[in-house]
């Protein structure tokens, strides 16, 4: 609406000027000889801005409606003079050169002018796909790192914790269930279970296996997981509902590490409404680039835009009694099927994880 109000005005501006200037010429007299011959150029002003906004044909129908008003003026007041009729219609045909030259110009100009808009923005596409490759790749040095320390660290704990767990066996048959030290016991041995728990996170996260790849069809994969879920859900009073795309062909993955996955960032989003609420679950073929993506989108509190940038991280957590694991295995699963990982947050709170996963077997 706005653009045809434009181009109205335009249309408008140049029709006018037009007519003003023929009308000039025919209410002046032609004893002002000076006065006229700055009209026939004052005409070059619409004919250059037809041909500046509309390109030659433009140009072409404003130097025709100039020519067929101003010729009457030409033949009704200046025949009795020949050397001067000859100039005016001389200046006529250049009417319709400049229209033409000045049209030309301007549509190679806007021509050049939309290639370099295209271009920018091709550029500025580019320029965000190395951000976020190059932001992966601080994550994946980091996850590298870590990992390596992560595996020392759990293998030299474990070998202690079979020790401490040994020796509570030992001491539950010295200590009956009425024996007053009995709640020690079972303390030290929870607390032992727990730590091995731990240890067990740190070496999937520093050691995760390669993925056995396999044709797998996505919506079956999501829709068993979801259902794994289903009781938590309900306990904790979060509704989950799928969308599947039907265009979605089988993809080449490892079931399990991409199930793994989807537990992790579901539970998140379970863990993040305790009160209740909503996920969904969504799955989608992006043909143009050759991925499959799942998105699960929940209606909780959503994170602080400081903590999105870390929650990938190990050990970053804002739960209680959380390792900071979870997602970053998920994280690491993910690059090992050359996919992505990426979260943003919803419009109406909550946040969006997008798991991207190549198409192509």
């Amino acid at each position: 609406m706005k653009r045809s109000l434009n181009d109205w005005l335009k249309y408008t501006s140049i029709l006018f000027l037009i007519l003003v200037v023929s009308a000039l010429h025919y209410w002046t007299s032609i004893d002002y000889l000076y006065l006229h011959e700055i009209y026939q150029r004052v005409y070059y002003i619409p004919i250059l801005l037809a041909a500046f906004w509309y390109g030659p044909l433009g140009g072409v129908l404003a130097a025709l409606l100039t020519s067929s008003l101003y010729v009457y003026h030409i033949q009704a007041h200046w025949a009795h003079f020949p050397t001067y009729t000859v100039n005016q219609y001389a200046e006529i045909i250049l009417y319709h050169i400049v229209a033409v030259i000045i049209g030309f110009l301007s549509r190679r100009e806007r021509r050049q002018r939309e290639s370099l808009e295209s271009t920018t923005k091709e550029l500025s596409r580019a320029y965000e796909q190395i951000q976020q490759t190059f932001e992966q790749l601080k994550q994946a040095d980091r996850l590298a790192a870590l990992g390596q320390l992560s595996a020392g660290v759990a293998h030299e704990i474990r070998n202690p914790l079979g020790s401490i767990k040994g020796s509570i066996e030992i001491l539950e048959a010295e200590f009956p269930p009425d024996h007053p030290k009995r709640e020690f016991v079972d303390i030290i041995k929870e607390e032992t279970v727990r730590l091995n728990t731990i240890v067990g996170e740190f070496l999937k996260f520093a050691r995760p296996a390669s993925p056995s790849m396999q044709a797998t069809s996505l919506p079956e994969l999501v829709d068993s997981t979801l259902t794994l879920l289903k009781k938590q859900a309900e306990d904790s009073h979060v509704r989950l509902s799928v969308a599947h795309d039907p265009a979605l062909p089988d993809i080449h993955l490892d079931p399990d590490q991409i199930r793994q996955v989807l537990l992790n960032v579901v539970l998140n989003g379970i863990q993040a409404m305790p009160e209740g609420g909503r996920i969904v679950v969504r799955s989608s073929y992006r043909q143009s680039e050759g991925t499959a993506l799942i998105e699960v989108a929940d209606t909780g509190n959503g994170q602080p835009p400081p903590n999105l940038d870390h929650l990938f991280d190990p050990f970053f957590t804002t739960k209680p009694h959380g390792t900071g694991l979870g997602l970053s295995i998920s994280y690491q699963l993910v690059h090992n099927h050359r996919g992505s990982l990426n979260v943003r947050k919803n419009d109406q709170g909550g946040l969006t994880f997008a798991i991207s996963l190549p198409a192509a077997g």
